[in-house]
């Protein structure tokens, strides 16, 4: 079998930006993005939804995240730092004035289904993570670590009479 140069087969190198009307404005859609910025959108939605106590990610906090990140992404949109710090009113902004569901329109099915799925994705296995076995050690161990056990200090609150009275009421409950 004779090989072929990818050099021959690589015809398109971008992709033009396409033009959405969105009320009397004319924004630019991007049609596709380079997996390296699909990768630091995918990082930017996971790392500003953040974990919850319980270790999983709220779905909610994933569409606020990933709709603003892909409107930032793929479009000429700019929001204000003021915009930015309250997530939950700019989301409710996008999705009241129909702004997300007109661009997601013009941006390709394959990216925006490439984001959103390997953000889902990666998020259930960090989830997955929190809630195995070497999860919570490595919690239990990062715990352990940031507490500091001053013997000294301990022995000094329980020589009092009151906290040694308290302690020993609170494990009678406990019994």
């Amino acid at each position: 079998m004779a090989k072929v140069s990818l050099t021959k087969l690589n015809k398109i190198k971008s992709l033009e930006p396409i033009e959405c009307i969105l009320g009397e404005e004319t924004i630019l859609v991007v049609q596709y993005l380079p997996i390296e910025k699909k990768l630091a959108i995918i990082q930017n939605i996971i790392e500003q939804a953040g974990n919850n106590e319980e270790g999983f990610y709220n779905i909610v906090k994933l569409t606020v995240f990933y709709t603003i990140e892909m409107l930032r992404a793929y479009t000429n949109i700019s929001f204000t730092e003021k915009q930015l710090e309250d997530p939950q009113k700019l989301y409710d902004i996008i999705v009241l004035n129909k702004i997300w569901d007109t661009i997601k329109q013009s941006i390709p099915e394959d990216e925006v289904n490439y984001i959103w799925e390997n953000t889902r994705a990666l998020a259930r296995e960090i989830t997955d993570y929190n809630h195995s076995a070497l999860g919570i050690i490595k919690l239990l161990a990062n715990d352990y670590n940031n507490t500091s056990f001053n013997i000294e200090e301990i022995t000094s609150k329980l020589s009092n009479k009151e906290n040694l009275e308290l302690v020993s009421n609170i494990i009678n409950q406990l019994a």
